[in-house]
């Protein structure tokens, strides 16, 4: 591994302020010098690894979810109230100490993803026997959304500068047999939208020539009854305004170049992928 390589943090159940000391702490050389950076709450990217707030029982109970393994590894921080099986630092947070723990993951991760390659072995996310809590903790708006259909059999529409990106999306998912559609300006993406179903539109936010929230809002209003995502593909974390993002109803965003893979697992949370 590269000590340059930056490797993805998912935070789960830490407060703003807590997250800006994570942030800012990331930004100093630390440990071996791996590489760590936080992924923003709307970030689709899959992370490396996950920090939980052991204190919070909801932080646990959605970690439970995520199903962490060798591969994407937890740490928690402080004293979980029920057992979990994953390595913990104890608060108040030692920084040394937590990117020894990170630093101790991420090789560990090393070692299971050599294991699987030279293996030839599908990752996985690995289930775990463990005790929880019976309880429900689950905001209404989660609930709505888990109960709506994804969209089977609809396109993915690109909307950027040229059709690279497009031929991009079109090869990965060329024995998916999904169409990818491509559009450079609001009206062509709308005429699509209303042409055919569309699954997820990805929209470029550094194009001057569009309004990325009005187009957002405008394409899920097409067909109202179809669950429409849509992701913003942007230049750098933060290159959009979140408040108007979410006011347009958009499902999330990715970082430009985007891996194949983060891309893949990106559309799979919105859309059915044929195998």
């Amino acid at each position: 591994m590269s000590n340059n390589f930056p490797f993805a943090i998912r935070l789960i159940g830490f407060n703003s302020q807590e997250t800006e000391i994570f942030d800012a702490t990331f930004a100093l050389e630390q440990g071996k010098g791996y590489g760590y950076f936080r992924l923003d709450e709307d970030n689709l990217q899959d992370p490396d690894m996950y920090i939980a707030n052991a204190s919070e029982l909801k932080a646990l109970l959605t970690l439970a979810d995520l199903r962490p393994s060798d591969v994407r590894p937890a740490l928690l921080v402080g004293e979980p109230p029920i057992a979990q099986p994953y390595m913990r630092i104890e608060r108040p947070i030692r920084w040394n100490r937590m990117f020894e723990a990170l630093d101790q993951l991420i090789e560990k991760r090393a070692d299971a993803l050599s294991r699987l390659e030279a293996s030839d072995v599908v990752a996985v996310p690995e289930r775990r026997r463990r005790d929880r809590v019976d309880i429900d903790l689950t905001d209404p708006a989660d609930y709505k959304k888990m109960r709506t259909e994804l969209i089977q059999g609809g396109a993915v529409l690109v909307i950027d500068k040229t059709p690279a990106f497009r031929d991009f999306v079109a090869e990965l998912l060329a024995r998916s047999k999904v169409e990818v559609l491509w559009a450079s300006g609001e009206a062509e993406a709308e005429g699509a939208c209303a042409r055919q179903r569309v699954a997820v539109v990805m929209i470029n936010t550094s194009m001057a020539e569009i309004d990325p929230y009005r187009l957002c809002h405008s394409v899920k209003s097409v067909r109202p009854r179809d669950r429409t995502s849509v992701i913003f593909l942007t230049q750098r974390t933060g290159g959009y305004d979140a408040l108007r993002a979410k006011q347009a109803g958009f499902d999330g965003f990715l970082v430009k170049p985007v891996a194949g893979h983060h891309l893949i697992s990106a559309l799979k949370k919105f859309m059915h992928l044929p195998r």
